[in-house]
């Protein structure tokens, strides 16, 4: 099987795609230059195979197999099922993209709500930055609702990690949170406990944005501006 793997990902490389990907996502794994809807693909076809048998004999020495494992773990239906795999995969994250790839790829997060939730509750006080930063990730993908902004709000209020990219993964929440959400996420950035760094990467993606007002953007640098005095 590991063998197999192989020979296809190194028959698929790209290598300008490679070169292109080596520079952002920042990882110690090896890198074929796979693109992704080639390893998606591939992944329902591997999820054939049965997952236990894939996640056993395919080893973890490219970035491309570690994403392809958790895009088969992805597509087990049984939720129960599907979160036994959940810790060990996550130790084996190392970079923003597997993190933010594998968050897009659950898609029954939305019809298992309160299950997640639990897991993001856990997972937050977790010492593995990647298992934090897949919380809020999670959060932004499936969560910006008004009627979890409270709780959103909270877990970046509590959230102390000054990981880049934990604090980007925030940053990128509350902006998300000021589009869908402005009048309740302008009163939370007005009484917010997160760090200067977090509150200033989050007013420039929200301003970064054409669903924001130009008033609204002058409105929040000045806020931004505020913030590095602090």
């Amino acid at each position: 099987m590991n063998e197999k793997v192989d020979n296809f990902l190194l028959a698929n490389k790209d290598l300008a795609y490679k070169a292109f990907n080596d520079k952002i996502i920042n990882t110690n794994l090896e890198t074929i230059g796979v693109r992704m809807p080639i390893l998606k693909k591939y992944a329902k076809d591997l999820f054939r195979f049965g997952v236990d048998e894939v996640l056993k004999e395919v080893k973890d020495d490219y970035y491309e197999k570690i994403l392809l494992k958790g895009l088969i773990i992805s597509k087990i239906k049984d939720v129960n099922v599907l979160i036994t795999y959940l810790d060990s995969f996550l130790k084996l994250i190392d970079n923003w993209a597997i993190c933010d790839c594998f968050c897009a790829s659950l898609t029954c997060v939305s019809e298992n709500e309160s299950i997640f939730l639990n897991i993001i509750e856990k997972k937050l006080k977790s010492n593995n930055k990647w298992e934090v930063r897949f919380c809020f990730v999670l959060l932004l993908d499936y969560f910006v609702k008004e009627r979890y902004l409270k709780l959103i709000f909270r877990y970046l209020d509590n959230d102390n990690n000054v990981d880049y990219y934990v604090m980007m993964a925030k940053a990128w929440l509350i902006s998300e949170c000021f589009i869908k959400y402005q009048s309740q996420t302008y009163e939370y950035l007005n009484n917010c406990k997160i760090d200067a760094t977090t509150f200033n990467k989050a007013i420039s993606k929200i301003c970064d944005s054409h669903r924001v007002s130009k008033d609204d953007k002058i409105r929040l640098k000045q806020m931004k501006k505020m913030a590095k005095l602090a």
